[in-house]
């Protein structure tokens, strides 16, 4: 009996052995079958990649290519049917043909270069509208014009219009002018950027402002404000900038030339920037 036991034992523990090998086998069969799925997967995903590319190459305007999606025999789709059911030309924008890139960016050009050309026209109107009530007053040497990619602007001269020398009090005159300039300004939706310039002089110490920068941004500041409050331009639109000595339009050597330099310039920025082309 006990020899009987010592076999069935043994014969038991050689059949364990097997199973284990013949779990592991499997478990690699398995691994091979996942790896087959996968690589069956990809290649199935790179078709449909190039049948999309195919498909929205020839929507732009591309040369075009064979579509296994559109061709073939009969069914719902005809072969080059578009995907909406729209005939080309019809109603609506889901029929409409797919313009090219270069015919999209020609049309924003296009457009842009309209935008840009009624601003400008606006802007020309505005200029003349400030020529003649500078001109009912008398002040049609007080502001010169010119035109910049940023807009048009204008320049009134400081000394002896807005502010006396090393000041930031507007006077009588200088009150005229913007009173001539306001309403024309009012009308245009452009947002508007007040500059106050000085010349190179060195501000006297133990005066109001420390330096020219402090009185620079008041003179745009001071300008700002009566715009806002006399003239009644909505203040979103407006900024004060100070600028100092830093953008001289003459040479600061002569009294004529820092004379030019005190100056406060008022651009009219645009709405749009103009597509480059």
């Amino acid at each position: 009996m006990a020899h009987r036991r010592h076999k069935a034992v043994h014969e038991e523990e050689h059949e364990n052995h097997e199973r284990w090998l013949i779990t592991y086998a499997d478990m690699i069969t398995l691994l091979m079958v996942l790896f087959i799925v996968l690589f069956s997967i990809g290649q199935v995903d790179l078709k449909k990649f190039e049948e999309l590319k195919h498909s929205l190459n020839n929507s732009a305007g591309g040369p075009a290519k064979p579509n296994p999606v559109v061709m073939g025999g009969s069914g719902v789709l005809t072969a080059g049917a578009q995907i909406d059911g729209a005939t080309p030309g019809g109603s609506g924008n889901l029929g409409a043909p797919v313009p090219s890139s270069e015919a999209a960016v020609a049309l924003l050009q296009q457009k842009g270069s309209t935008a840009a050309a009624r601003e400008r026209a606006a802007l020309e109107g505005a200029a003349q509208a400030i020529k003649q009530a500078l001109a009912g007053r008398g002040l049609q040497d007080a502001v010169t014009f010119r035109e910049e990619l940023r807009g048009l602007v204008v320049t009134v001269v400081s000394d002896n219009v807005l502010y006396p020398v090393g000041s930031s009090v507007l006077q009588p005159e200088g009150r005229d002018v913007l009173d001539a300039l306001g309403p024309a300004l009012a009308k245009l939706p452009n947002d508007i950027s007040v500059e106050g310039h000085t010349d190179n002089q060195p501000i006297i110490p133990g005066g109001q402002y420390p330096s020219n920068w402090e009185l620079s941004t008041a003179r745009a500041t001071n300008v700002v404000r009566f715009l806002q409050d006399s003239v009644g331009i909505d203040p979103d639109r407006l900024q004060a900038v100070g600028l100092s000595q830093y953008h001289p339009v003459a040479p600061n050597t002569t009294v004529q030339g820092r004379s030019q330099n005190r100056r406060i310039e008022i651009a009219l920025l645009p709405l749009e920037k103009t597509p480059e082309p």
